[in-house]
């Protein structure tokens, strides 16, 4: 197992977010946490990152207690990010946005060369400010990024928001793609078709609380519960 969390309690400010949230993801698994709009999907992934700490509960990774790590730390031991909204600096090159995320730590580390294998547009994209790339280039920056900070653990929050169908599905398939490379992932996607698809275990929260744990392919092929679940 890469990653435990056990028991949490999320807040912003006084306000009570996730409401004793436990969850595992196992070494080179894809686990999909699925909900509705506010169901504190974002919020259990910035509790893991340390962005908005659990006051109660414990987060393990790679067997070592995280919980009250600041998010600097927890990015140095591994976990990586692919946020929402990209967060790359959009006033740099892509290659200065690269440049900057390079780091090792002891999982497989990512070289240059190796995510132009990945993405074959990125190395011609290169000297190129992040600010006039479309959505999908500003995508494989952030994936990229990503693994270029050695990560054992790839937390995927909404990564095919606002991206064509086609390009969309080619960042399903590098998530497939991570896997079979041993890296673990924790996948919030708000097509649930496919984030099954490509999914090992589900969990789907709603109102703070994991409401449903199992098997991926299961739910994706139980077309009466996913539709209960998800309403898809």
């Amino acid at each position: 197992m890469i990653l435990d969390i056990n028991d949490i309690h999320t807040y912003y400010g006084e306000t009570h977010v996730l409401f004793g949230v436990s969850l595992t993801v196992d070494r080179g698994e894809v686990v999909s946490l699925l909900g509705p709009n506010g169901a504190g999907k974002t919020t259990t992934l910035r509790s893991i990152l340390g962005l908005t700490p659990a006051r109660s509960g414990k987060i393990v990774f790679d067997d070592r207690n995280i919980t009250m790590l600041p998010t600097h730390e927890i990015a140095k031991v591994g976990v990586g990010w692919v946020p929402d909204d990209r967060r790359v600096f959009p006033t740099l090159t892509v290659s200065r946005n690269l440049s900057i995320a390079c780091k090792s730590s002891k999982f497989r580390i990512w070289k240059l060369n190796e995510v132009f294998e990945l993405f074959t547009a990125l190395e011609y994209l290169m000297d190129r400010e992040c600010e006039n790339l479309s959505g999908g280039e500003m995508q494989m920056v952030a994936i990229s990024r990503a693994l270029l900070g050695s990560p054992g653990l790839v937390l995927f929050d909404e990564p095919t928001q606002g991206l064509a169908p086609k390009v969309a599905q080619d960042v399903m398939t590098t998530v497939q793609r991570l896997k079979s490379e041993g890296i673990s992932v924790l996948l919030v996607e708000h097509n649930a078709l496919s984030a099954l698809a490509v999914s090992d275990r589900v969990y789907i929260m709603d109102l703070g609380k994991i409401i449903y744990e199992g098997s991926a392919r299961a739910l994706l092929e139980d077309e009466g519960l996913r539709l209960k679940l998800l309403g898809a």
